[in-house]
């Protein structure tokens, strides 16, 4: 499933982002420029998180940016950008710097790569090797390797 949703060159390593807002303008980059969503999809998730807060920061390095697939997704995919230096969104204590930007075409497609990432967040030997990866294709060969092993 993974490879179904996360094509290599939506992968991205970067040493840092300006702000949260940035970080989710750049995590979704990849998406927009493979047609897989609308520039829409980026403007209902920075009005959500204006209303709401930064409901998609899941726990320390982790954020699951996403939004509804009405607002603008036009086929399911990943992309991941690592960020060397973390970002920090308002209202949130945790720091992040793996910013995992999803476009679900549906509530239900994307599940089975939801349990792959999940896995991959409670394993700290796991967390740590895609913190550190140096190339994107270590990350997309954890993501692999993980989702094989489940």
């Amino acid at each position: 499933m993974i490879a179904d949703m996360l094509k290599m060159e939506n992968i991205r390593i970067m040493e840092e982002v300006n702000d949260w807002q940035d970080a989710i303008h750049i995590s979704l980059e990849p998406l927009l420029q493979g047609g897989y969503i609308t520039e829409n999809y980026e403007k209902a998730i920075l009005e959500c998180t204006e209303k709401y807060g930064p409901y998609y920061v899941l726990a320390e390095d982790f954020a699951l940016i996403h939004g509804r697939p009405e607002d603008g997704v036009l086929e399911k995919q990943l992309a991941i950008t690592l960020l060397r230096k973390p970002v920090i969104f308002e209202g949130s204590s945790f720091p992040v710097r793996v910013l995992i930007a999803l476009g679900a075409s549906d509530s239900n497609s994307h599940l089975d790569t939801m349990k792959v990432l999940s896995s991959i967040f409670m394993d700290e030997a796991k967390v740590g090797e895609l913190v550190n990866a140096e190339e994107p294709q270590q990350i997309y060969e954890l993501l692999i390797t993980s989702e094989e092993n489940l």
